[in-house]
Parts: C-alpha cells; structure tokens; sequence
C-alpha cells in the first residue's frame, strides 16, 4: 500500500515543486540588493553573490516543498471524505 502511495506523490511533487519554486526565485532574487546590487569589484564580491544565491535556493526550495506537500495533504484529505 505504501509503495502505491508513494509513486503519486511524487510524481505530485516534482510536477508542482517547480511552479512554486521559479516565482518564489525571481521575486526573491529580484529585491534583493546583495546580489542585484553587488559591484564584483572583489574577490569577496563573488563569494558574497554566491552564498546569498545559495541561501537563497535553500530557503526558497524548503518553502516550495512545504507548500507542494500542504496541497498534497489537503487533496488527499478532500479525497478521504
């Protein structure tokens, strides 16, 4: 029964991960100074651009799993009754 459960949900969540994820990007990305605003002057520059682009993927991809996996269990309790 698990293994049957399983294979929807993630079929589910790779379909719809990708349309939260990408807008929650851009929209993220596109306000925020330290990696639209940063001079590239310095090797520091670089690293700074990386690791805010790195939080950023990291935060924003725990967001769009959190709510890919809220809509899976609200489907799947509509489903129940």
């Amino acid at each position: 029964m698990e293994q049957r459960s399983s294979q929807p949900y993630k079929h589910y969540f790779w379909k719809r991960f990708f349309l939260f994820f990408i807008p929650l990007m851009v929209v993220g990305i596109r306000f925020e100074p330290m990696i639209i605003q940063n001079p590239f002057e310095e090797l520091e520059d670089y690293g700074a651009f990386v690791l805010f682009l790195g939080i950023y993927i990291l935060v924003l991809g725990a967001w769009s799993a959190f709510l890919t996996s809220m809509m899976w269990r609200i489907r799947q309790f509509k489903l129940k009754q």
